[in-house]
């Protein structure tokens, strides 16, 4: 019987361990801004700025 309370103890662990790497890791992604998103935006306010110097276009 202990060596099973030990192994589920240990799976347990391991569980915890993944799940917290994982939480880690996907924070760490949103957190990191990605540079295509950030010319992306640098690309639209350029056409909005564009637009409004510009109306006729």
């Amino acid at each position: 019987m202990a060596n099973q309370h030990e192994s589920r103890k240990d799976s347990k662990m391991n569980s915890k361990k993944k799940w917290l790497a994982l939480t880690a890791v996907g924070v760490a992604l949103l957190l990191i801004p990605r540079r295509s998103s950030r010319k992306a935006s640098g690309d639209q306010s350029k056409q909005v700025n564009s637009k409004v110097e510009n109306p006729n276009q």
